[in-house]
């Protein structure tokens, strides 16, 4: 049960509402938050790194496993509230007869600062439950071993799971599992995780973020540029440019972190996003001019990404284009 209903006898400062959904603070001047202390204390939830989903694409890869993913539906209302959290009937839904009561409420709704956390430690103690252990170097990344050598790899960023190992057996009965505990949805193996693509095959794994790249160059209007060679000018050597013309630094830096984003899957611009990346704070028409060449870089370039080889004790990262 999500809440119970009860006599209302607190102060106004705690008065909550529900508005389409989203769990609000009525402070009594018409502003509705949360307060750090008295709604909530901890709501750190830890989310799998970039460089996690990497490591397991290529150990998957490397060992022949498929990779699969479960959604989890509504994933925020599965956690467990520590605090107590006390909500307004909302308009529609009121009790005739108890008009004057509120709901107490034992698992987060969405708006909840705190409900991501609560979300986590939910799933946490579940894979604790069927026998996981976690990473100590990496909260999302959970692992379990079976008496006979198998092994079930999982990680999780919010209500995202992929898992892979060499035990189909185990992972059919932790699907299972898994689906009886949350209402989840088996979206077989894995061919798009936050925003990067996956196509495995019986070579290897391959991935890119040709999507991603393609909604970089619509967005900074450089769909129709001229493609080139290399991401910078060879020889070219870009600086603090003081006496040059300024820009838009807004601008700039959302060019910066929307490459930057794009190196998960693209080293061969690894480097030229790292030197612009510098010059974020007073950026010039240099740098500008030096952004848009990496942008004109991935126009002709929008395929390509990293194939994790299989086989063999150490996997090759090979950059190619997807066919």
């Amino acid at each position: 049960m999500t809440f119970i209903i009860i006599n209302f006898d607190f102060p106004p400062r705690i008065l909550k509402k529900i508005y389409h959904g989203r769990i609000l603070l009525n402070n009594g001047f018409g502003c509705y938050t949360q307060q750090h202390g008295i709604d909530f204390t901890e709501v750190f939830a830890p989310v799998a790194r970039m460089d996690t989903v990497r490591m397991i694409v290529a150990l998957a890869a490397c060992r022949g496993w498929d990779i699969f993913q479960l959604d989890v539906k509504s994933a925020f209302l599965h956690g467990e509230l520590r605090e107590d959290v006390y909500v307004h009937q909302p308009k529609g839904y009121v009790k005739k007869g108890k008009e004057n009561k509120v709901y107490k409420l034992h698992k987060a709704l969405y708006g909840l600062k705190q409900a991501p956390r609560a979300w986590f430690s939910r799933i946490e103690s579940q894979f604790v439950k069927e026998g996981f252990q976690k990473c100590p170097n990496e909260q999302t990344l959970f692992i379990k071993r079976s008496t006979g050598g198998s092994i079930l790899i999982v990680s999780i960023y919010v209500d995202d799971l992929i898992y892979t190992g060499d035990d189909k057996g185990m992972m059919v009965e932790f699907k299972k599992s898994m689906m009886e505990a949350f209402d989840m949805t088996d979206l077989g193996k894995m061919r798009f995780f936050l925003g990067i693509e996956i196509l495995q095959k019986s070579e290897g794994i391959f991935i890119c973020q040709r999507k991603y790249a393609t909604d970089i160059l619509k967005k900074f209007t450089m769909s129709e540029s001229k493609p080139v060679n290399s991401p910078i000018v060879p020889g070219s050597k870009i600086n603090r440019d003081v006496n040059g013309a300024a820009v838009d630094d807004t601008y700039f830096k959302q060019i910066v972190g929307s490459l930057m984003y794009l190196t998960a899957t693209r080293p061969d611009i690894m480097f030229s996003v790292s030197l612009i990346s510098r010059y974020m704070s007073k950026p010039t028409e240099l740098h500008l001019q030096a952004a848009k060449r990496i942008l004109r870089y991935l126009k002709g370039t929008t395929s390509y990404g990293i194939f994790y080889k299989k086989g063999g004790e150490q996997t090759c990262l090979l950059l190619r284009i997807l066919i």
